[in-house]
């Protein structure tokens, strides 16, 4: 799909901007970060691929700062919102470029603000795809991601994170849907609660990790060796 207007380049330390001569995006479009991108592939290219969903705002490349080669991966703002949620639906984990041992990854940018949307989800049915589960929830509201955590050979662990549009459509689906059924070989109950932030796993490791430094104090102090405290 084409836009009309006059398009410009820029280039600046570690980035490579086209923008496009026309009025500013729409106030709730969003900032995508996409990677999995051949080193190789042009702005050209790239603009091409995503303008399938709508008119493309702004495309940053990032690119190494020494040499100018691009790091595979870039940021894409799209005029509307509904742009940038369709082009994630068709290309994110689905989608492989040529050159790319891995699907294209495309999330939106501002992560942090997303954990106030985004749900873990546990016990599911390891037959449950992305598919399945973004069926079972969306009756809860628009569901902007759902990525399914799979091992090494693909085959799902039985738990998934999704985001949904807005915060009051996660409230509703953990009110209704945690601990609701037990799923088909799961030996527990559904469980939906906000997906851990950066913060929270943070904390936890610092929780994980006081029980091991108790357990040396212990040791030395019934080995007999004196322990020097310094303020």
């Amino acid at each position: 799909m084409n836009t009309s207007g006059n398009f410009t380049t820029s280039a600046s330390a570690g980035v490579s901007t086209i923008n496009i001569d026309k009025h500013e995006p729409d106030a709730d479009a969003i900032k995508m970060f996409c990677g999995q991108i051949p080193r190789n592939m042009h702005e050209s290219e790239l603009r091409e691929m995503f303008e399938q969903f709508g008119p493309v705002f702004q495309l940053n490349v990032l690119r190494d700062k020494q040499t100018g080669e691009s790091k595979g991966c870039c940021f894409v703002t799209f005029y509307t919102r509904k742009a940038a949620l369709d082009a994630q639906n068709a290309l994110h984990n689905l989608r492989t470029l040529n050159g790319c041992h891995h699907p294209i990854q495309m999330k939106p940018a501002d992560a942090e603000n997303r954990n106030e949307r985004k749900l873990f989800v546990g016990m599911i049915s390891k037959n449950f795809d992305e598919q399945s589960i973004r069926t079972l929830f969306q009756t809860y509201g628009i569901i902007e991601d759902c990525t399914v955590l799979r091992d090494p050979s693909g085959k799902s662990r039985g738990c998934a994170f999704i985001t949904f549009q807005k915060r009051q459509c996660a409230v509703n689906a953990i009110k209704s849907m945690h601990q609701s059924q037990t799923m088909e070989g799961c030996s527990s109950p559904l469980v939906v609660k906000f997906a851990d932030t950066p913060k929270d796993k943070e904390a936890k490791q610092t929780q994980q990790q006081l029980p091991n430094y108790n357990n040396i104090l212990m040791q030395q102090i019934t080995s007999g060796n004196s322990i020097v405290i310094k303020l």
